[in-house]
């Protein structure tokens, strides 16, 4: 049977198929793209599939594609409170706009397309900056310079002047300016540089004016909220009024950033005010360092500080910031010097990523890093294991014969031991202790990925096996073979009620047995305030465990997270355990023993055996300037191992110096004294503030004045909540 079909039917079909082809599945796609923007990861592969299509402008596609990997620039920050913040960005997209955009500029675009073709040059100088490459920069500035497009020289003289004022060459960046100021072509790129320029050069209030004048409109944003590649000068109108206002003097502080000893460019430096956190938002920097990874910042007033720098989150794949300096930068009048160094990640050998582990040990093993006094092998831990996401912390994890530290590159870990040694109490439910609590961590199924650190012999961080950005699912890590037994699935399952009769049955039947014994310890020992808690049959079931195995590591362990309040509530119960496990007690369970002698007024005992720990501790502070040895406790506060804290401030350090030297007088000591035993005990903030102000009234000494407004800052009393 012949089929007929008309010469117009098939020539409109034949024109239906063209237009789709041509025009309907890239607008489609194109569609869709721009509906999954900010609403979905998958938006960038509709935006690559709209740029491979055969009937797409390489310029328009390609740019659109680039952006959708990298927009905006926002930086990662990193102090020595924390770091954050930014977009997850990978070397490999970093990569792929490098090439997209590098092939569009080799492009002839049509004049419809002029606009992305200018935009993706203004990227592609962004993305050099972002990232720190200099001679990118250059090249491309270069590049612009020698256009025949008007609109393209500007862009690469104006970049060109940013790249002078990051020099400090301030006067060739001027030039630059001048040479376009009141002309068709300057745009907010011109306004921010010379805004920049006034503000390094000390003309705060004049730089802070021409801010305001094109935020409030006299001016466009480019179609992007990035610029010289930075997110930053959004927020110079803000940062002006509630920020660097408080902060504005005389005092310059330089420095450098590198990797592995060679200069990081165009890394952005902050600054925060030394309260023990790090603020969330983004940051304005007040220094950007050169092609030599030199910094200067502007001027700042006499005090504290938190420095801390912002770049791209990239650059981070592979590095670990070197924390050589644990304390805040005080400024006094003659400036300061900040460094920020950072090194290359080390390999770990075994185990493996997911590796399982079918026996009761597990090996670790690692790259040598040259300078390595010692390592520390630490678990990553979170919350919910099976899902490998929420809260989640490291600790260094003792091998199966107690040690924590190790000179050798390779360590063997014992299971159960690590399961008794991480017993930490989450926030629960606020009606039952949380899961982990009782179970411990490297349950059998859970992924658990292992980091390695390294150390010199003065316990500072020379680098680690996990970089400041990394994907978990690249770590090495560990699989326990097994499943949960049924008790400890109704433990995951929170049913404590059923788990506590399960056990008990088990023990009506086998008396010796220790599964029974650890998790009736733990739910009675860690949950002891909760519904099902019982400390003495806490105590009961962890002795019969301890003496069974040979472990009481388990019993002190359940112990180690009481309060002091729980200690004192059941002293003779927590005295007796800690008989029990005295051979067992390791260096992590110091501070707990410290928290027994602390209750038993034994202060003594107390400062002893915190002096035997490495890392140094508030407490142990306070423990030496109570018993008077002024001197002990200014070493304290300069040693390595002392915790960043305002505490460490030469200001706090020569108060305490002076005190050594010139003993204060018996009232003064007295007062000061009874405001240092609560403090060893424990202040909540809540009544920190009048126990301040009770205490410095009677004070006349002023070198204890300036002790205990430092701690009053320290512990964030002056705060409202």
């Amino acid at each position: 049977m012949k089929i007929k079909i008309k010469i117009k039917t098939l020539i409109l079909a034949l024109l239906l198929i063209s237009l789709t082809f041509v025009w309907g599945i890239p607008t489609a796609t194109l569609s869709i793209a721009y509906l999954l923007e900010n609403k979905s990861d998958k938006a960038t592969l509709f935006f690559e599939r709209y740029a491979s299509y055969p009937t797409t402008s390489k310029v328009k596609g390609g740019y659109l594609y680039a952006d959708s990997l990298l927009r905006n620039f926002p930086k990662y920050s990193i102090f020595l409170t924390g770091w954050g913040g930014g977009d997850n960005t990978s070397p490999e997209d970093v990569e792929k706009v490098k090439n997209t955009l590098a092939g569009i500029m080799n492009e002839a675009p049509k004049s419809s397309e002029t606009v992305y073709y200018i935009d993706s040059y203004r990227m592609l100088l962004d993305l050099a900056i972002d990232v720190g490459d200099a001679e990118m920069l250059k090249e491309w500035i270069s590049f612009g310079q020698n256009s025949s497009e008007e609109k393209i020289v500007y862009i690469a003289d104006i970049y060109n002047a940013f790249y002078l004022h990051v020099s400090r060459d301030r006067e060739g960046a001027k030039k630059i300016i001048a040479k376009y100021e009141g002309s068709e072509l300057a745009d907010v790129n011109l306004d921010i540089l010379r805004a920049e320029i006034e503000l390094f050069d000390g003309n705060y209030e004049k730089s802070k004016r021409l801010y305001n004048e094109f935020n409030n409109g006299s001016n466009y944003w480019p179609r992007t909220e990035s610029v010289f590649g930075s997110m930053g000068y959004l927020d110079r109108s803000f940062w002006f009024d509630y920020i660097m206002d408080d902060f504005i003097g005389d005092n310059i502080i330089t420095g450098t950033v590198t990797f592995e000893g060679k200069p990081m460019p165009f890394v952005e430096i902050y600054v925060q005010k030394a309260d023990g956190g790090m603020h969330s938002r983004g940051e304005s920097y007040i220094g950007i360092t050169d092609e030599n990874g030199e910094f200067e910042t502007l001027g700042l007033r006499d005090g504290l500080y938190n420095i801390g720098i912002g770049l791209d989150s990239s650059l981070l794949s592979d590095k670990v910031l070197q924390r050589s300096n644990h304390q805040y930068t005080e400024l006094a009048g003659n400036g300061g010097k900040v460094d920020f160094t950072f090194r290359k990640t080390f390999g770990v050998t075994l185990p493996e990523p997911g590796q399982t582990v079918n026996g009761e040990e597990f090996t670790v093993s690692w790259e040598e890093v040259e300078g390595a006094a010692y390592y520390t092998v630490e678990p990553i831990i979170t919350d919910e294991p099976y899902k490998k996401s929420g809260t989640s912390f490291r600790s260094p994890a003792s091998d199966k014969n107690g040690k924590g530290k190790f000179a050798e590159n390779y360590a063997v870990f014992n299971i159960e031991m690590l399961r008794n040694q991480f017993i930490i109490r989450f926030g629960g439910d606020g009606t039952s202790i949380e899961p982990l609590t009782v179970l411990g961590a490297f349950l059998p199924g859970a992924e658990y990925p292992i980091v390695v650190n390294a150390y010199d012999d003065e316990n500072k961080l020379i680098t680690s096996s996990i970089p400041m950005r990394s994907y978990y699912d690249s770590i090495p890590s560990v699989i326990v073979e097994g499943k949960l037994t049924k008790g400890e699935e109704m433990i995951l399952g929170r049913d404590y009620t059923n788990a506590i009769a399960h056990y008990e049955n088990m023990l009506n039947s086998n008396p010796d047995d220790v599964e029974a014994l650890k998790y009736l310890a733990r739910i009675y020992g860690t949950g002891w305030r909760m519904e099902e808690g019982n400390i003495e049959k806490a105590y009961e079931y962890g002795k019969r465990y301890g003496d069974l195995t040979g472990d009481n590591k388990m019993l002190i362990g359940t112990f180690n997270i009481m309060s002091k309040d729980e200690i004192k509530e059941n002293i003779e119960i927590v005295r007796l355990a800690i008989e029990q496990a005295r051979d067992d007690i390791w260096e992590d369970e110091y501070y707990f023993l410290s928290r027994y002698y602390i209750v038993l007024r034994d202060y003594e005992a107390a400062r002893e055996v915190l002096d035997k720990r490495d890392s140094v501790t508030d407490t142990l502070i306070y423990l030496n300037m109570y018993f008077g040895d002024y001197a002990k406790a200014a070493e304290n506060l300069q040693s390595k191992n002392y915790y960043l804290s305002r505490l460490a401030s030469d200001k706090i350090i020569n108060a305490v110096r002076a005190l050594d030297e010139n003993h204060p007088a018996a009232g003064d000591r007295q007062v000061f004294d009874d405001f240092l035993l609560k403090l060893i005990y424990g202040v909540h903030y809540e009544k920190g503030q009048s126990l301040y102000y009770e205490t410095v009234k009677q004070i006349e000494d002023d070198n204890i004045k300036t002790i205990l407004y430092e701690i009053y800052l320290d512990n964030h009393w002056s705060r409202s909540y």
